[in-house]
């Protein structure tokens, strides 16, 4: 069993607009990373989870907002 916990947060406004900025570079970096995955499939070219997970370097490179964020 899965227990899961919610918390509520009162950021100010400095806060939220950090929290937002990593936000807005997690999605750059999903929606990268399903088009690479996407284009790959399109072409006939299987990509396997270690194959994504070596991309995120380049694409840290890319978008130097994302080099920050720690990403397994």
């Amino acid at each position: 069993m899965v227990i899961s916990y919610k918390y509520r947060i009162y950021p100010n406004k400095a806060t939220e607009q950090k929290l937002n900025e990593a936000l807005d570079t997690c999605r750059w970096l999903y929606d990268r990373l399903l088009q690479e995955m996407n284009e790959a499939k399109e072409s006939g070219i299987a990509l396997g989870k270690l194959d994504t997970q070596n991309m995120i370097p380049s694409l840290k490179l890319v978008k130097w907002e994302a080099a920050p964020l720690r990403t397994r």
